[in-house]
């Protein structure tokens, strides 16, 4: 019986889906050189428009706009996020505030023939605005009803650092409740607590990559996955204690998988 056990664990693990991230996340650094170039980027699309345009009023289904308002708000709504953004705070609302005014900018050239003068240099300062909408969990030009939220290194870090004393307390939990299934032997019970081991280690390299501003998707992915390891093997021994303490911080894994743009697949039911 112990042996078939075995065998259907080592199944579900190989089937196990992983957390795919496609990118690396952008660290806290990098979201404000991003900024620093959407900046200098609107200066140079706003140097580039006909002169017409920018002191014109534009009509459209919402009413009229005046171009030269509507571009100085844009600058200042760039300067306010590049000043607020800060280690507590990550300024999800600002930036959804430049994106919705850039958004505004693309569905114009959207409705313009090509070629028309400040194209090009949009079409570039766009490349960084869709980069910023990633960094924000989001996509470029904004949906309707778009969500508009990044986690800030510090927040991303302090999270992984929860999940690793979650499951550290764990790893101890699970010795115990192991222990007392007489059904288990200590290689068994051995190997289950280096994975709760392994779960606490990853999560600690991830908050220490966090902390150092440095790239860290990898690690995110080999904790997402160590995570989803542990919850199957779970699933095949009585120890409820340490299953509820992996539950506990469900909400920080798929917090976790949020910031890298992925899914924890452990986090459905």
């Amino acid at each position: 019986m112990k042996k078939r056990t075995a065998v259907v664990a080592a199944i579900v693990l190989l089937c196990l889906p992983s957390a795919a991230l496609s990118a690396d996340r952008l660290t806290d650094r990098d979201v404000k050189s991003l900024i620093e170039r959407i900046n200098d980027g609107r200066d140079r699309f706003e140097g580039a428009l006909d002169d017409n345009v920018k002191n014109g009023i534009l009509r459209g289904a919402n009413g009229e706009v005046n171009v030269k308002n509507f571009l100085n708000d844009f600058q200042e709504s760039i300067e306010r996020l590049k000043d607020r953004m800060k280690p507590e705070y990550a300024a999800s609302s600002e930036a959804g505030t430049v994106l919705r005014q850039a958004s505004q900018i693309s569905n114009y050239f959207g409705r313009q023939p090509a070629g028309t003068r400040g194209e090009s240099e949009w079409n570039r300062l766009a490349t960084d605005l869709k980069a910023l909408a990633a960094a924000y969990g989001t996509d470029f030009p904004l949906s309707d009803n778009a969500t508009v939220r990044r986690i800030g290194d510090r927040e991303l870090a302090a999270t992984a650092d929860e999940v690793a004393k979650a499951a550290d307390k764990m790893k101890q939990t699970l010795g115990n409740e192991l222990k007392k299934d007489k059904t288990i032997d200590k290689t068994q019970r051995e190997t289950m607590v280096g994975e709760a081991d392994q779960l606490a280690k990853d999560a600690k390299v991830l908050r220490d990559r966090v902390k150092d501003g440095d790239p860290s998707s990898a690690e995110a992915q080999r904790l997402l996955a160590q995570a989803s390891k542990v919850q199957s093997l779970l699933g095949n021994y009585k120890a409820p204690m340490a299953a509820g303490a992996l539950g506990g911080v469900r909400a920080r894994l798929l917090s976790i998988a949020s910031a890298y743009g992925a899914s924890w697949p452990g986090g459905t039911d």
